[in-house]
């Protein structure tokens, strides 16, 4: 507004600065879409392990992506996207009558072979015996209901149980006695493929249509939890339309996605051919994919052997923890980044040829080495095969880029509408290069100087008047990537006492 002088004296008036700081956007995000013990159907946003313990009930030994979510965490990750899917789990119970209720101590269908036999005590009418057997395992416990020994009641008495767990509140009654009473209604989570797909039509949206309601995600794992068949091994290609939507989605969204091993790579060698006869994601999307072999092993919580499961979510994991220590623009691998924590062994402990077969062929190789321990040592996309020669080769190439389009996309709203000439696109080069000169005192790009370094073109050589008609403003960014030193070359030479060195 325009100050009116009229008496003589100090007149203040406040400009607009024409500086509006863009923010970096958010780089490790992380979307999980898979099967969870209990929780909601609606993408929901868990930043701890104590946190998705409580809203989707922790481990499950038939959820590979509770431990997907688990590594996740315990490398690093701070902030995960879960999408529940799958049919609904439910507990087997049995009903002893009197308000007297058991259930599995497990979900699935496995509980319903779990049998109760109640015997009534004939000489103390406050006391039963209660024996739970599953084929050839079983527990027998003396309960009570006298108020002088509540340490004997029910609920105390399978405190320990491995195979039952109360069902109800009602612990002062007498069962009936019964023989062999079976449990019911258990019920697996199956997941399918089309599960995991979704449906955009539903309300609210479910599996990866979900996605469209979250405001940001940078990476995208879903295990591919496919029972094992008895015949041929058709496990991928039911995947693969899972693929393609989940990659197409990440581009539409400016996100990652990590892959598990294909179920036929069931070895380096078959990896190797595999990869060679085509890569999980092919075509332009692979830029936006990367995968990682082989599966890993990982102690149980739960007890019992070690588990193979998909290393994605580790990864993810070490990506966090990347950018968060040294930024997106360095490579989640090596021996000071890419550790693997709580992995105990690899699926395969892979030598220098096997891991260079298939670097070439853009497989990211996870690898054990003496003092380092598990490492992840790859940095490509599904496009960083050695002979696409593609500019998208390196993941955090890729990341960076994608960066940069998410901070701008969100930086730059401000623009719509306002008068399109000169001073709205030196605003606009005021701010943009100001965003992309703090990547580039961060070490971002490469480059001497911020001028070898990055550009920001916004004028009337890419915005001429039949754009500005038609209210299209252009805004041209370029940057010099930071590719990982993949390949450290050592020259050693014997130098002898008479030698020369000469120098051009």
């Amino acid at each position: 507004m325009t100050t009116q002088f009229s008496y003589p004296g100090v007149y203040i008036e406040e400009i607009e600065s024409p500086v509006r700081p863009i923010a970096g956007a958010e780089t490790s995000v992380t979307a999980f879409v898979g099967a969870a013990l209990t929780g909601p159907w609606t993408p929901t946003a868990v930043e701890s392990w104590a946190d998705f313990e409580e809203r989707f009930g922790g481990l499950w030994a038939d959820s590979e992506l509770s431990y997907s979510v688990y590594q996740f965490f315990l490398n690093g990750g701070s902030r995960a996207i879960v999408i529940r899917v799958g049919d609904a789990v439910a507990f087997a119970g049995v009903d002893l009558q009197n308000g007297i209720k058991l259930k599995a101590k497990a979900p699935g269908a496995a509980g319903n072979g779990l049998k109760a036999t109640v015997t009534l005590d004939a000489t103390d009418a406050k006391r039963y015996t209660l024996l739970i057997s599953a084929g050839g395992t079983s527990e027998s416990y003396d309960v009570t209901i006298d108020p002088a020994l509540r340490s004997r009641w029910l609920d105390q008495q399978l405190a320990t149980s491995q195979l039952v767990a109360p069902d109800t509140e009602i612990f002062d009654k007498l069962p009936d006695a019964v023989t062999d009473k079976a449990f019911a209604d258990g019920k697996d989570g199956v997941l399918k493929p089309e599960h995991v797909l979704g449906d955009a039509t539903k309300v609210p949206r479910t599996g990866l249509t979900a996605l469209a309601d979250v405001e940001i995600f940078n990476l995208l794992v879903i295990p591919a939890q496919l029972a094992e068949p008895a015949g041929t091994d058709d496990r991928d290609t039911k995947w693969a339309p899972v693929i393609d939507a989940a990659v197409r989605l990440c581009e539409e969204r400016r996100a990652m996605l990590l892959l598990d091993p294909p179920f036929a790579w069931a070895d380096p060698a078959k990896a190797v051919s595999g990869a060679r006869a085509g890569m999980p994601v092919t075509g332009l999307a692979g830029r936006n994919a990367a995968v990682f072999f082989p599966r890993i092993r990982i102690s149980n919580p739960l007890g019992g052997d070690d588990l193979e499961v998909g290393p994605a979510g580790t990864v993810a994991g070490v990506i966090a923890r990347t950018d968060t220590r040294r930024g997106v623009w360095k490579a989640p691998a090596g021996t000071d980044d890419g550790g693997l924590l709580g992995v105990r062994s690899l699926g395969f402990r892979l030598t220098d040829q096997q891991n260079g077969d298939l670097n070439k062929l853009g497989v990211n190789c996870l690898r054990t080495f003496p003092v380092y321990g598990n490492v992840v040592w790859g940095s490509r996309t599904c496009r960083g095969g050695d002979v696409m020669s593609d500019p998208w080769k390196y993941i955090p190439v890729r990341r960076v880029a994608l960066h940069i389009e998410e901070s701008l996309f969100v930086g730059t709203k401000w623009v719509v509408f306002e008068p399109n000439d000169e001073p709205l696109w030196s605003s606009i080069r005021l701010n943009i290069g100001a965003f992309m000169n703090r990547l580039f005192r961060q070490g971002a790009f490469q480059g001497r100087t911020a001028k070898e370094a990055y550009f920001v073109r916004c004028d009337a050589g890419n915005n001429p008047q039949a754009d500005i008609d038609l209210g299209i403003v252009t805004i041209d960014v370029g940057f010099q990537p930071l590719p990982p030193a993949e390949f450290v070359h050592i020259r050693i030479q014997q130098k002898r006492d008479d030698a020369t060195v000469q120098g051009s």
